[in-house]
């Protein structure tokens, strides 16, 4: 396995663009092209190396042997990881947006916050978040039918508003509470929500949430029947009906 290491060089003011930040870019590149890639911070174009410290193995490798390690404060960088297809990132900090775009394959491991828009589009994968996600979690971005198709995600803490918006296939857990609208016009795929949330399944064709917590639920749901999910009592509905919906939502705690 090729060891690649990465950190800030200092706290950035404007976003960064760092979508060469993938096992599938840097993983036939020796060091010394590495620190050559072209990245930009807000509107002023600089090499890798002027914005990050990068150590690590020199030798040019398979993308599927690659571990990127980053440590520091990543919250304004966007876009790392996106397309993916194999290989690990493992970020011991917090995250900037986009992360993960369009991912097909490997790991993305984040010991800390992701920014808005994780795993927007992604077909493969898996991505593992120790604290709280942002807003649209494995959504479609503006004029896309689908957001995520394929793989996984996983966030140990809370998630922001719009989770799974147009999810198309994979799964993605929350293990507290998500904000408005969690699969809002879903075509798929299944979401789980540990905790609490607010109107979920909104525009729901097809596809299953469920939330163990408390949740409102609109009024074009369909109640149809108490079941039993890892030993605990939920009520199922269907919907959404207001767009033909056969979307399955099970609720622990209906909010008045």
């Amino acid at each position: 396995m090729r060891e690649i290491r990465i950190k800030p060089r200092r706290r950035f003011l404007v976003p960064v663009e760092a979508e060469g930040i993938s096992p599938d870019v840097l993983a036939p590149l020796t060091l010394e092209d590495i620190e050559r890639l072209e990245v930009w911070e807000g509107n002023r174009r600089s090499r890798l190396s002027d914005l990050f410290a990068i150590e690590g193995d020199d030798g040019p490798g398979e993308a599927e042997d690659a571990y990127l390690l980053l440590r520091g404060d990543f919250s304004r960088v966007k876009r790392i990881g996106e397309k993916m297809t194999c290989g690990m990132i493992e970020v011991d900090g917090d995250l900037g947006m986009h992360a993960g775009n369009g991912m097909a394959g490997g790991e993305i491991s984040i010991r800390g916050g992701a920014g808005d828009w994780l795993g927007r589009e992604m077909r493969g994968g898996l991505i593992n978040v120790s604290g709280d996600a942002g807003d649209y979690v494995g959504a479609g971005y503006r004029g896309e039918s689908c957001g995520m198709r394929g793989g996984e995600i996983r966030i140990e803490g809370d998630a922001g508003d719009y989770l799974g918006e147009h999810l198309c296939g994979g799964k993605i857990t929350v293990l507290g509470d998500a904000g408005d609208f969690p699969g809002i016009a879903n075509r798929g795929g299944v979401i789980i929500i540990g905790g609490d949330a607010h109107l979920p399944g909104a525009e729901m064709a097809s596809g299953t949430i469920t939330v163990f917590g408390r949740a409102r639920v609109l009024p074009s749901y369909q109640y149809q029947d108490t079941v039993d999910i890892d030993g605990r009592s939920l009520k199922k509905f269907l919907g959404d009906l207001v767009d033909g919906g056969k979307g399955e939502l099970y609720v622990a705690s209906l909010e008045a």
